[in-house]
C-alpha cells in the first residue's frame, strides 16, 4: 500500500433531480470525481440508496473518508447554514421532503444510509437555499394572507444556491478590479434557474418556496397560473399527490414535446412540438433576463452554467441571440472551446460566459466557514 493511500479526505455527495455527482477533497492532489445516474427519479429504494454506497465506497477505496458533505436542497425555514446530522436534527431534516420531492428524499436517505454503514463518521447537511436565505423582504414575499405565511413559513427560498455562488466566483475571478457590478447567473440542467446579483448579494431569484417555481425545466413545468391547478383538480378529481406529480415529473419540456428529456435532441428536432418546447425555454431565460435587468437597472454580465449550457455553445447562443437592446453582443466566432468561454463580442457591453461551476468546491467551502477547524482539508479560495 503506498503513502498516497488513505490520506485523510472528505467525500462531497450532490444529489440532484437526475444523477448523483460526488467529490473527494484531499489533503494530496489526488481528489476524484465522478457522477452516477439515473437514480433519482421517483421513489428511490433503500436497495438502490445500498447500491450506489456501495460504488461509492468502491470508487473512493483509497482514500480515509473522514466526513461527508451532502447537499440537500429545501431545509425550509428551519436550515440554511450548514449543520452537523445527528440523531436530534435529522428528523427536522426529513419533515422537508415534501418541498423538493424530486431530491430531499434521496439525500436523506443517503445520509441515513451512510449512518447506518458508518456510526462514526461525521456527516454535514449544506443546503442550496443559504446563497439567497438575505433575499430582500419585497423579493421573498408572495401575497398571501399574513397569518397564513406566518403559519406555514412561506416566502420564496431559492434554489441552487452552490452553483450560482460559484458562478458569481469565477465572475469575480475574471473581473477582479470591478466592485459594483450587475450580475445574471443562470443554472440550466434538469432543474433551471436565474438569479439576479448585485454588488455580489442576491436581489432576486426565479424559484421560489419550492423548485418548481420559474423557467421550463425537463420534467418541471415552472411558472403557471394557480388558478389553472384548482381548475384542473376539479375537472379531474385528482388527489393533491397526483397533482404534484404532474407537476414535478411529467411536465417541463418532457411533456410539451412528447417525451424527449433531452436537451440536444429538442435542439436539433424539426418536430413541431420539440421547436415549442426548446422556444419555451429560451422565452422564459429571456423574460427572466428582462426582468431582471430592470430590476438591477442595467446589466454588466451574464454567467451561464450546468449541462445544457456547459455542452452545447451553440444552445447559449440561441439563448441569448437578438438581445443587443440588453447590451448584448454575442461574438462571430462559433468555435466552442474549453470551459470558460466568453461568447459575447469584445465591444459587447454586457459580457455573457459560460462556465462550469464547482458546486462541490461551494459546498465545501460553506462547511469550513461554519466549522473552520474541524477539517485537515486546505480551505477553498473566494
Amino acid at each position: 500500500m503506498n503513502s498516497e493511500s488513505f490520506m485523510p479526505a472528505l467525500l462531497v455527495l450532490n444529489p440532484g433531480s437526475a444523477s448523483i455527482k460526488w467529490t473527494v477533497f484531499s489533503t494530496s492532489d489526488n481528489g476524484l470525481s465522478g457522477e452516477l445516474g439515473p437514480i433519482a427519479q421517483g421513489q428511490v429504494g433503500s436497495s438502490v440508496v445500498d447500491e450506489v454506497i456501495g460504488q461509492l465506497i468502491d470508487s473512493t477505496a483509497g482514500f480515509d473518508i473522514c466526513a461527508l458533505v451532502v447537499r440537500i436542497v429545501h431545509g425550509g425555514a428551519t436550515f440554511f447554514h450548514p449543520v452537523e446530522v445527528t440523531s436530534d436534527n435529522i428528523d427536522q431534516l426529513m419533515a422537508h421532503d415534501s418541498l423538493a420531492p424530486l431530491h430531499n428524499k434521496v439525500a436523506i436517505d443517503l445520509i441515513n444510509s451512510w449512518r447506518q454503514r458508518r456510526k462514526a463518521l461525521r456527516i454535514f447537511a449544506v443546503f442550496d437555499t443559504q446563497f439567497f436565505a438575505d433575499l430582500p423582504l419585497v423579493a421573498q414575499t408572495y401575497a398571501l394572507p399574513n397569518a397564513l405565511i406566518k403559519k406555514h413559513q412561506i416566502r420564496r427560498y431559492g434554489f441552487h444556491g452552490f452553483a450560482h455562488q460559484d458562478m458569481l466566483r469565477q465572475w469575480r475571478k475574471k473581473n477582479p478590479y470591478q466592485q459594483h457590478f450587475k450580475l445574471v447567473t443562470a443554472q440550466l440542467g434538469s432543474g433551471c434557474s436565474m438569479a439576479a446579483i448585485r454588488d455580489g448579494k442576491a436581489l432576486d431569484t426565479s424559484m421560489g418556496f419550492t423548485p418548481n417555481e420559474g423557467l421550463l425545466m425537463r420534467t418541471r413545468c415552472g411558472d403557471i397560473d394557480p388558478g389553472l391547478l384548482t381548475w384542473l383538480q376539479q375537472k379531474e378529481r385528482w388527489p393533491p399527490e397526483v397533482l404534484d406529480n404532474l407537476l414535478n415529473c411529467d411536465s417541463g419540456w418532457h411533456g410539451l414535446s412528447g417525451g424527449v428529456d433531452d436537451m440536444a435532441e429538442l435542439f436539433a428536432s424539426d418536430h413541431p412540438q420539440c421547436r415549442l418546447a426548446f422556444d419555451l425555454f429560451c422565452y422564459r431565460i429571456q423574460k427572466t433576463l428582462g426582468a431582471y435587468f430592470a430590476i438591477l437597472g442595467g446589466l454588466d454580465g451574464v454567467v451561464l452554467s450546468g449541462g445544457i449550457a456547459e455542452n452545447s455553445g451553440a444552445i447559449c447562443r440561441n439563448l441569448l441571440t437578438g438581445l443587443s437592446h440588453l447590451g448584448i453582443e454575442l461574438s462571430s466566432d462559433q468555435t466552442d472551446l474549453d470551459l470558460p468561454l466568453c461568447i459575447t463580442a469584445p465591444d459587447s457591453a454586457v459580457q455573457c460566459w459560460v462556465v462550469h461551476a464547482d458546486e462541490a468546491g461551494a459546498m465545501l467551502h460553506s462547511v469550513q466557514q461554519q466549522f473552520n477547524n474541524d477539517f485537515p482539508i486546505q480551505p477553498l479560495a473566494d
